[in-house]
């Protein structure tokens, strides 16, 4: 079967057609994720995986938050990063290789974290937030926009050789607050979190292919249900999770129609 369409080039169609031929999703998903814009807060070993398979996947417009400088210590996770960017400013280095893994995404780098302050610039004209970061203080205030905007929230963290993944579709699913409404407090004691590279990829994969359902509709989202790993122990749960009507974040929003 030769794949036609005249708003892709031939290479596009050529470059997407094993997910093209898919089946429910079709040149109308690929031209939903190529006129998508996805927010991204972090691109290290969560986020940066997000971002390379969205690039990869032909999302149009990725946008990618993240401070500070590589290091040597994030080079055992980071896919948008290598020894050559040592010293460099991570977002120089994440939109160098997101520009190499697809030429014809429109990407944006933000040198900053996502605070409360600046998160409403960052997500303002997202049509989807992905959250890659490990900061609860930042998980948070992306999941109040979110929920304040409207907008999808793909929430994935992980911890060693644990991963968690939540998807946050406001007014339909619990948000990040209904699932944790106080940061833990083993989190205060956590000085600098171990991480295996698997984990953090296998959590940004999952991600990603949450993004992707929710931007083309299709296939099975995460909705009401969080995903959790342990590779340490060969372990996976799918956790039923329930909205809270006490929620400080979501609790007022009317149960919208699936």
């Amino acid at each position: 079967m030769t794949l036609q369409a005249p708003d892709f080039t031939q290479f596009q169609l050529d470059r997407y057609s094993r997910q093209i031929r898919q089946d429910g999703f079709g040149i109308e998903g690929q031209r939903r994720l190529r006129d998508a814009h996805v927010v991204i807060s972090r691109g290290g070993g969560v986020g940066g995986t997000v971002a390379a398979h969205l690039a990869m996947a032909g999302v149009g417009r990725i946008t990618v938050a993240h401070g500070g400088k590589v290091v040597p210590e994030y080079l055992n996770r980071w896919l948008l990063a290598s020894a050559d960017d040592l010293g460099r400013p991570c977002a120089e280095a994440f939109a160098d290789t997101l520009r190499r893994i697809n030429p014809d995404a429109d990407i944006t780098t933000i040198p900053e974290y996502v605070t409360p302050d600046n998160v409403r610039s960052i997500v303002g004209d997202a049509d989807l937030i992905v959250d890659g970061a490990p900061l609860f203080e930042e998980r948070y205030a992306l999941n109040q926009a979110a929920v304040e905007l409207g907008l999808p929230l793909v929430s994935g963290a992980m911890y060693d050789t644990e991963g968690y993944v939540l998807t946050v579709r406001p007014g339909h699913t619990p948000c990040l607050a209904c699932v944790y409404p106080q940061k833990p407090d083993y989190w205060n004691d956590i000085g600098v979190f171990p991480v295996m590279s698997p984990a953090s990829g296998l959590v940004g994969t999952m991600a990603a292919m949450e993004a992707i359902k929710l931007v083309t509709g299709f296939a099975e989202p995460l909705d009401s249900q969080l995903m959790f790993f342990d590779l340490r122990i060969n372990m996976t749960r799918l956790l039923n999770v329930r909205r809270r009507p006490d929620c400080a974040v979501c609790g007022t929003l009317v149960a919208a129609a699936s």
